[in-house]
Protein backbone atom coordinates (compact mmCIF):
# COMPACT_ATOMS: atom_id res chain seq x y z
CA UNK A 1 0.00 0.00 0.00
CA UNK A 2 1.36 3.39 -0.94
CA UNK A 3 2.16 5.68 1.93
CA UNK A 4 0.65 9.06 1.17
CA UNK A 5 2.85 11.98 2.06
CA UNK A 6 0.74 15.03 1.30
CA UNK A 7 2.52 18.37 1.22
CA UNK A 8 0.57 21.61 1.33
CA UNK A 9 2.17 24.99 1.85
CA UNK A 10 3.50 24.89 5.37
CA UNK A 11 2.34 21.26 5.73
CA UNK A 12 4.17 20.86 9.01
CA UNK A 13 6.64 23.19 10.62
CA UNK A 14 9.26 20.48 10.26
CA UNK A 15 11.75 22.05 12.60
CA UNK A 16 9.65 23.58 15.35
CA UNK A 17 12.35 23.72 17.96
CA UNK A 18 16.01 23.03 18.45
CA UNK A 19 18.40 23.05 21.36
CA UNK A 20 22.14 22.69 21.67
CA UNK A 21 23.69 20.05 23.94
CA UNK A 22 27.45 20.25 23.68
CA UNK A 23 28.28 19.52 20.05
CA UNK A 24 24.88 17.91 19.45
CA UNK A 25 21.73 19.62 18.25
CA UNK A 26 18.32 18.23 19.15
CA UNK A 27 15.52 19.15 16.75
CA UNK A 28 11.85 18.34 16.42
CA UNK A 29 11.44 16.99 12.91
CA UNK A 30 7.67 16.64 13.13
CA UNK A 31 5.13 15.87 15.88
CA UNK A 32 6.36 13.07 18.17
CA UNK A 33 9.73 12.80 16.41
CA UNK A 34 12.96 14.23 17.80
CA UNK A 35 16.30 14.06 15.98
CA UNK A 36 19.71 14.15 17.60
CA UNK A 37 22.04 15.66 14.99
CA UNK A 38 25.65 14.71 15.64
CA UNK A 39 28.96 13.83 14.04
CA UNK A 40 28.71 10.07 14.31
CA UNK A 41 32.46 9.59 13.98
CA UNK A 42 33.04 11.23 17.36
CA UNK A 43 29.64 11.04 19.06
CA UNK A 44 29.29 8.84 22.15
CA UNK A 45 26.20 9.89 24.08
CA UNK A 46 23.91 12.78 25.00
CA UNK A 47 20.84 13.56 27.09
CA UNK A 48 17.52 14.18 25.33
CA UNK A 49 14.62 15.90 27.11
CA UNK A 50 11.17 14.34 26.72
CA UNK A 51 7.77 15.82 27.53
CA UNK A 52 4.67 13.67 27.79
CA UNK A 53 2.37 16.67 27.35
CA UNK A 54 1.39 20.03 28.83
CA UNK A 55 -1.96 18.59 29.92
CA UNK A 56 -0.25 15.95 32.08
CA UNK A 57 1.51 18.28 34.52
CA UNK A 58 -0.62 16.99 37.41
CA UNK A 59 -0.69 13.38 36.23
CA UNK A 60 1.47 10.55 37.50
CA UNK A 61 3.40 9.73 34.32
CA UNK A 62 5.47 6.60 33.72
CA UNK A 63 7.81 6.35 30.72
CA UNK A 64 8.49 3.08 28.91
CA UNK A 65 11.19 2.10 26.41
CA UNK A 66 10.74 -1.21 24.60
CA UNK A 67 8.40 -2.53 27.34
CA UNK A 68 10.86 -1.54 30.07
CA UNK A 69 10.37 1.27 32.54
CA UNK A 70 12.56 4.26 31.67
CA UNK A 71 11.54 6.94 34.14
CA UNK A 72 8.79 8.82 35.91
CA UNK A 73 7.40 12.33 35.55
CA UNK A 74 5.89 14.48 32.85
CA UNK A 75 9.37 15.65 31.81
CA UNK A 76 12.41 13.38 31.87
CA UNK A 77 15.90 13.13 30.35
CA UNK A 78 16.93 10.00 28.47
CA UNK A 79 20.41 8.95 27.36
CA UNK A 80 21.06 8.35 23.65
CA UNK A 81 24.28 6.55 22.70
CA UNK A 82 25.80 6.37 19.19
CA UNK A 83 22.99 5.40 16.79
CA UNK A 84 20.83 3.86 19.49
CA UNK A 85 17.66 5.93 19.39
CA UNK A 86 14.39 4.53 20.66
CA UNK A 87 10.63 4.92 20.85
CA UNK A 88 9.56 6.22 24.27
CA UNK A 89 5.94 6.04 25.39
CA UNK A 90 4.35 7.64 28.43
CA UNK A 91 1.46 6.17 30.45
CA UNK A 92 -0.61 7.03 33.49
CA UNK A 93 -0.52 5.05 36.74
CA UNK A 94 -3.12 2.63 35.39
CA UNK A 95 -0.91 1.85 32.39
CA UNK A 96 -3.05 3.73 29.86
CA UNK A 97 -1.14 5.14 26.89
CA UNK A 98 -0.84 8.94 26.89
CA UNK A 99 1.74 9.90 24.29
CA UNK A 100 5.06 8.91 22.73
CA UNK A 101 8.28 10.36 21.31
CA UNK A 102 10.43 8.70 18.68
CA UNK A 103 14.11 9.66 19.04
CA UNK A 104 16.29 9.30 15.93
CA UNK A 105 19.98 10.00 15.31
CA UNK A 106 21.26 11.85 12.24
CA UNK A 107 24.83 12.37 11.05
CA UNK A 108 25.31 16.08 10.34
CA UNK A 109 26.65 17.11 6.90
CA UNK A 110 30.42 17.13 6.59
CA UNK A 111 32.92 16.57 3.76
CA UNK A 112 33.75 13.08 5.02
CA UNK A 113 30.26 12.03 6.00
CA UNK A 114 29.45 8.43 5.12
CA UNK A 115 26.10 7.81 3.45
CA UNK A 116 24.54 4.62 4.79
CA UNK A 117 21.04 4.33 3.29
CA UNK A 118 21.24 5.09 -0.44
CA UNK A 119 23.80 4.24 -3.09
CA UNK A 120 25.20 6.93 -5.32
CA UNK A 121 23.96 6.72 -8.90
CA UNK A 122 26.66 5.03 -10.96
CA UNK A 123 26.04 7.17 -14.05
CA UNK A 124 25.74 10.45 -12.14
CA UNK A 125 28.13 13.29 -12.90
CA UNK A 126 27.66 14.82 -9.46
CA UNK A 127 26.89 13.66 -5.94
CA UNK A 128 23.52 12.22 -6.98
CA UNK A 129 21.60 9.63 -5.01
CA UNK A 130 18.07 10.31 -6.27
CA UNK A 131 17.09 10.67 -9.93
CA UNK A 132 13.87 12.44 -10.91
CA UNK A 133 12.12 12.54 -14.27
CA UNK A 134 8.80 13.59 -15.76
CA UNK A 135 7.02 11.94 -18.67
CA UNK A 136 5.21 15.14 -19.67
CA UNK A 137 4.50 18.72 -18.62
CA UNK A 138 1.37 17.98 -16.59
CA UNK A 139 3.10 18.62 -13.25
CA UNK A 140 3.73 15.01 -12.18
CA UNK A 141 7.25 13.72 -11.67
CA UNK A 142 8.81 10.47 -10.48
CA UNK A 143 11.96 9.92 -8.44
CA UNK A 144 13.99 6.75 -8.00
CA UNK A 145 16.79 5.53 -5.73
CA UNK A 146 18.66 2.39 -4.73
CA UNK A 147 19.24 1.36 -1.13
CA UNK A 148 22.56 0.01 0.07
CA UNK A 149 22.87 -3.70 0.74
CA UNK A 150 22.79 -3.26 4.50
CA UNK A 151 19.86 -0.82 4.59
CA UNK A 152 17.26 -2.50 2.37
CA UNK A 153 14.65 -2.19 5.13
CA UNK A 154 14.99 1.61 5.28
CA UNK A 155 11.74 3.48 4.72
CA UNK A 156 10.77 7.00 3.73
CA UNK A 157 9.97 8.90 6.91
CA UNK A 158 9.17 12.31 5.48
CA UNK A 159 9.01 14.14 2.16
CA UNK A 160 9.47 17.89 1.96
CA UNK A 161 8.59 19.26 -1.48
CA UNK A 162 7.76 22.75 -2.70
CA UNK A 163 8.51 24.40 0.65
CA UNK A 164 10.49 27.26 -0.85
CA UNK A 165 8.62 27.58 -4.14
CA UNK A 166 5.20 27.77 -2.51
CA UNK A 167 3.87 25.05 -4.83
CA UNK A 168 1.35 22.50 -3.60
CA UNK A 169 2.26 18.83 -4.09
CA UNK A 170 0.86 15.43 -3.20
CA UNK A 171 3.43 12.61 -3.07
CA UNK A 172 3.13 8.85 -2.65
CA UNK A 173 5.92 6.31 -2.16
CA UNK A 174 5.97 3.39 -4.58
CA UNK A 175 4.94 0.02 -3.18
CA UNK A 176 8.47 -1.37 -3.63
CA UNK A 177 9.94 1.50 -1.59
CA UNK A 178 12.38 2.39 -4.38
CA UNK A 179 10.78 5.59 -5.59
CA UNK A 180 7.96 8.09 -5.30
CA UNK A 181 5.56 10.04 -7.49
CA UNK A 182 4.63 13.67 -6.83
CA UNK A 183 1.81 15.63 -8.42
CA UNK A 184 1.60 19.41 -8.57
CA UNK A 185 -1.98 20.07 -7.42
CA UNK A 186 -1.97 23.60 -8.83
CA UNK A 187 -0.27 22.72 -12.11
CA UNK A 188 -1.27 24.11 -15.47
CA UNK A 189 0.78 22.48 -18.22
CA UNK A 190 0.46 25.57 -20.42
CA UNK A 191 1.78 27.95 -17.76
CA UNK A 192 5.42 28.95 -17.56
CA UNK A 193 7.20 27.64 -14.45
CA UNK A 194 8.41 30.56 -12.35
CA UNK A 195 10.17 28.64 -9.58
CA UNK A 196 12.17 25.45 -9.32
CA UNK A 197 10.93 22.48 -7.32
CA UNK A 198 12.82 21.81 -4.09
CA UNK A 199 12.75 18.25 -2.75
CA UNK A 200 14.20 16.63 0.37
CA UNK A 201 13.49 13.04 1.35
CA UNK A 202 14.18 11.66 4.83
CA UNK A 203 14.91 7.95 5.20
CA UNK A 204 14.74 6.01 8.43
CA UNK A 205 16.69 2.80 9.03
CA UNK A 206 16.00 1.55 12.54
CA UNK A 207 16.84 4.69 14.54
CA UNK A 208 19.19 6.23 11.99
CA UNK A 209 17.85 9.16 9.95
CA UNK A 210 19.35 10.41 6.68
CA UNK A 211 18.11 13.18 4.43
CA UNK A 212 18.79 13.52 0.72
CA UNK A 213 18.18 16.79 -1.10
CA UNK A 214 17.69 16.88 -4.87
CA UNK A 215 19.10 19.84 -6.76
CA UNK A 216 16.09 22.15 -7.37
CA UNK A 217 14.64 21.68 -10.84
CA UNK A 218 11.99 22.78 -13.31
CA UNK A 219 9.75 20.10 -14.83
CA UNK A 220 11.13 21.04 -18.25
CA UNK A 221 14.63 20.13 -17.04
CA UNK A 222 13.69 16.54 -16.19
CA UNK A 223 11.26 15.70 -19.00
CA UNK A 224 11.97 12.45 -20.79
CA UNK A 225 9.46 10.88 -23.17
CA UNK A 226 8.34 7.29 -22.82
CA UNK A 227 9.52 4.70 -25.32
CA UNK A 228 7.76 4.72 -28.69
CA UNK A 229 5.55 1.86 -29.87
CA UNK A 230 6.37 0.83 -33.45
CA UNK A 231 4.02 -0.85 -35.90
CA UNK A 232 5.16 -2.41 -39.17
CA UNK A 233 2.57 -1.36 -41.70
CA UNK A 234 3.69 -3.26 -44.78
CA UNK A 235 6.92 -4.26 -46.44
CA UNK A 236 9.66 -2.01 -45.08
CA UNK A 237 7.33 0.74 -43.85
CA UNK A 238 7.02 1.49 -40.14
CA UNK A 239 4.55 3.71 -38.32
CA UNK A 240 4.29 5.06 -34.77
CA UNK A 241 2.54 7.68 -32.67
CA UNK A 242 3.26 9.90 -29.70
CA UNK A 243 3.50 8.11 -26.32
CA UNK A 244 0.18 7.92 -24.48
CA UNK A 245 1.84 9.67 -21.52
CA UNK A 246 2.98 12.70 -23.51
CA UNK A 247 1.34 16.12 -23.11
CA UNK A 248 -1.40 17.21 -25.50
CA UNK A 249 -2.01 18.76 -27.94
CA UNK A 250 0.91 17.44 -29.98
CA UNK A 251 1.00 20.69 -31.95
CA UNK A 252 1.86 22.54 -28.72
CA UNK A 253 4.26 19.83 -27.48
CA UNK A 254 5.94 18.55 -30.66
CA UNK A 255 8.41 15.68 -30.63
CA UNK A 256 11.26 14.96 -32.97
CA UNK A 257 12.21 11.36 -33.76
CA UNK A 258 15.48 9.67 -34.56
CA UNK A 259 15.41 6.70 -36.90
CA UNK A 260 18.31 4.29 -36.93
CA UNK A 261 18.84 1.16 -38.99
CA UNK A 262 21.52 -1.37 -38.03
CA UNK A 263 22.31 -4.91 -39.05
CA UNK A 264 20.08 -7.48 -37.36
CA UNK A 265 22.90 -8.76 -35.17
CA UNK A 266 23.67 -5.26 -33.83
CA UNK A 267 21.91 -3.45 -30.96
CA UNK A 268 20.36 -0.01 -31.32
CA UNK A 269 23.30 1.45 -29.39
CA UNK A 270 25.74 0.23 -32.02
CA UNK A 271 27.68 2.88 -33.90
CA UNK A 272 27.75 0.66 -37.00
CA UNK A 273 24.50 2.08 -38.32
CA UNK A 274 23.34 1.69 -41.88
CA UNK A 275 21.12 4.75 -41.57
CA UNK A 276 20.66 7.52 -38.99
CA UNK A 277 18.12 10.26 -39.56
CA UNK A 278 15.94 12.71 -37.64
CA UNK A 279 12.36 13.32 -38.66
CA UNK A 280 9.15 14.93 -37.44
CA UNK A 281 7.04 12.43 -39.34
CA UNK A 282 5.47 9.36 -37.74
CA UNK A 283 6.03 7.06 -40.70
CA UNK A 284 9.21 5.86 -42.36
CA UNK A 285 10.12 3.48 -45.18
CA UNK A 286 13.48 1.71 -45.08
CA UNK A 287 15.20 1.44 -48.45
CA UNK A 288 18.10 -0.63 -47.15
CA UNK A 289 18.78 -3.53 -49.50
CA UNK A 290 19.50 -6.09 -46.78
CA UNK A 291 16.63 -8.41 -45.97
CA UNK A 292 17.54 -8.59 -42.26
CA UNK A 293 18.00 -5.44 -40.28
CA UNK A 294 16.96 -3.85 -36.99
CA UNK A 295 14.78 -0.74 -37.09
CA UNK A 296 15.37 1.56 -34.10
CA UNK A 297 13.42 4.61 -32.99
CA UNK A 298 13.57 7.13 -30.16
CA UNK A 299 12.14 10.58 -29.45
CA UNK A 300 12.70 13.81 -27.56
CA UNK A 301 11.06 17.18 -27.08
CA UNK A 302 11.55 19.26 -30.20
CA UNK A 303 11.55 22.59 -28.37
CA UNK A 304 13.52 21.79 -25.20
CA UNK A 305 17.08 20.50 -25.16
CA UNK A 306 16.58 17.17 -23.38
CA UNK A 307 18.16 13.72 -23.88
CA UNK A 308 16.61 11.18 -26.21
CA UNK A 309 14.34 8.57 -24.67
CA UNK A 310 15.30 4.89 -24.74
CA UNK A 311 15.41 3.07 -28.06
CA UNK A 312 12.51 0.95 -29.30
CA UNK A 313 13.44 -1.60 -31.94
CA UNK A 314 11.70 -3.78 -34.51
CA UNK A 315 13.50 -6.65 -36.20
Amino acid sequence: MNMLLHHVLCLILHVVSSSQYGTETIETLMPNVKVVKVELRSFTETQVPLLCGDSYQDTEVIWMKDSEREGQGNQIQVKVEEMMGANYSCHNAAGDYLNHTLVLVQDIPSPNRTRRVLEKSHDADEDEYIRCLAKNYNGTFHCFWKKTTYRTSAVVALVQVGQFSGRNFSCSVHSDGAGLTCEDLDSCSFAEEVSRIDLTIYFRSNYLLEDYTVTPFYIREIVETDKIHITKVEGNTFQWGYPATWSLPCSYYPLTFQVKVVHARESCDSEKQVLLKETKETKFTVTHSSKRYRFCLRAKDELVDRPWCQWTDYE
